[in-house]
């Protein structure tokens, strides 16, 4: 370790590990700072289901560094890549499976070949500001110890904005008017399912469901993966029964269930934990007992009363609660709905979104209506520079969902591939900055858009290559309906679509 870095990054999950690599890439010294012992965040510590879309339809929106990193993952025997969900309502339109422990492994992996220094078991302790300018950081390790460490930048991949707050940036906490926020997950998995009896059931009820696809494979990945990947949203008739018999007690009516990476398991996104305070040590124990209980409650459900699950147990929980929303960090622009409804283009673009507004219900209660909300865009948006730059503090940057936006639009770029590429804008303009001695609001955004299409970064539809993207999509997608007709869950008329 060194005592100053050209750039400091505070946070280990997806935008973080992004934000790192992209610094190390233009040859920043650059430090990664994680609570951990391992990166990922909510990736791996909060056991989430597979990487959400890199797509808007077929066309890839997110590219660069985070197709290296997926793309090294399945040279790692650690993913399945991007797959194409027949029917995106509920999920988006592509689904990235992955192994956690290939993701920890390989995220340091990479990050050790770009020369990125890596400190994990450090917690922040404060964030060195005078001026209203960060020059470093605090950190406090397992031993107390305190160690400071300056940097020409510091980005703030902390989720919650913590490093912005501590600075003194203003920020608005969930909705701008209630200040409800989209309640948190405890998420984990069950192992030893009979995939194909619960299939079998999900075909046979199809009725008692609100949603389901089947997710087709665009690429080769390892054989170790083999299975019909499917995702569902429903079981509500045992689920109402088990409720009312006293067996099920979660926040929820119905249970999503869908495809862990390896063949027999299951990935349950089904708990809802609502209200409390994510940002206290004190709510967040209350909100991690109530997922615990949760867990337990959906997994001795699913065991008693769903076929293909006698003799399955939980294999994975989570180790910290998801946590979907709390601070959004007063940037010197706000996103704002109607920007990500309309598909608004920005001339300080530094990343796109792509993924339907999701608002799950802060009451908790059922899916979507009611106060969630799925509403799918006209077009992809811009993700102005200009978000990523704190109103009033220099020395910081906003990288991950804690930039500046809504509550209703952070409901789109919040998932795992809109946070990735807004994490590699962060880091190819935090290491502009320092390589530059440069504050952030000043620099030129013609220089941050020319190193992220260097790196491969898709900052604008090439329709062309798009156009290429859709007909290849939908080629395997009719093979693989022809090829796999008995084990379809997709509506008819969704699959009628792919009939020439």
């Amino acid at each position: 370790m060194k005592q100053i870095y050209d750039v400091i990054v505070i946070g280990g999950g997806p935008a973080g590990i992004m934000s790192a690599m992209a610094s190390g890439k233009l040859k920043a010294s650059t430090l990664l700072v994680e609570a951990n012992g391992f990166l990922g965040g909510a990736a791996t510590a909060g056991v989430l289901g597979p990487i959400s879309p890199f797509h808007f339809h077929d066309e890839q929106v997110i590219n660069g560094i985070p197709q290296d990193f997926m793309d090294r993952m399945v040279e790692e025997n650690g993913s399945t890549g991007h797959m194409k969900t027949i029917d995106p309502f509920g999920s988006g339109d592509s689904l990235g499976f992955y192994d956690r422990e290939k993701y920890k492994y390989v995220a340091a992996k990479m990050l050790e070949e770009l020369h990125v220094d890596i400190l994990y078991h450090a917690f922040l302790k404060e964030v060195i500001c005078k001026d209203s300018k960060v020059t470093g950081v605090v950190v406090m390790g397992k031993d107390g110890a305190l160690t400071r460490i300056n940097a020409s930048i510091v980005v703030d991949a902390t989720g919650d904005g913590d490093v912005s707050v501590r600075a003194g940036e203003n920020y608005v906490l969930g909705d701008a008017n209630t200040h409800k926020m989209s309640p948190s997950s405890a998420m984990f998995e069950m192992a030893n399912v009979d995939t194909k009896r619960l299939l079998k059931y999900i075909q046979e009820n199809i009725d008692d469901f609100e949603f389901y696809t089947d997710v087709v494979p665009l690429r080769k990945f390892s054989s170790r993966f083999n299975q019909h990947y499917f995702v569902a949203q429903g079981f509500k008739k045992l689920v109402s029964q088990a409720i009312e018999m006293g067996d099920l007690s979660f926040g929820r009516d119905s249970v999503l269930v869908l495809n862990g990476i390896h063949p027999n398991t299951i990935h349950f996104n089904s708990t809802r934990i609502c209200g409390g305070d994510s940002l206290s040590t004190e709510g967040l124990t209350r909100q991690e007992i109530d997922g615990r209980k949760q867990i337990d409650s959906v997994s001795e459900f699913m065991i008693k009363y769903v076929p293909g699950f006698e003799n399955s147990f939980v294999s994975v929980t989570n180790s910290s609660i998801g946590v979907r929303e709390t601070r959004h960090i007063e940037g010197c622009y706000t996103l704002n709905r109607d920007d990500v409804a309309n598909g608004r283009k920005f001339p300080d673009v530094v990343s796109r979104g792509y993924f339907p507004i999701d608002l799950h219900n802060p009451e908790g209660g059922s899916g979507y209506g009611n106060g969630s909300v799925w509403q799918p865009l006209v077009d992809t948006f811009d993700i102005p520079y200009r978000c990523l730059v704190p109103a009033h503090i220099d020395g910081l940057l906003l990288s991950g969902r804690c930039i500046s936006g809504t509550s209703e639009a952070h409901g789109s770029y919040r998932t795992q591939g809109g946070i990735m590429g807004i994490g590699q804008a962060a880091g190819v303009a935090a290491a502009l900055c320092a390589l530059s001695h440069i504050e952030p609001r000043h620099l030129e955004t013609k220089k941050i858009q020319e190193q992220l299409i260097a790196l491969g970064a898709s900052l604008a539809r090439d329709e062309r290559k798009a156009e290429e993207e859709a007909k290849k999509a939908r080629k395997i997608t009719q093979e693989y309906i022809l090829t796999h007709q008995d084990d379809l869950i997709t509506r008819k008329e969704i699959l009628d679509t792919f009939i020439d």
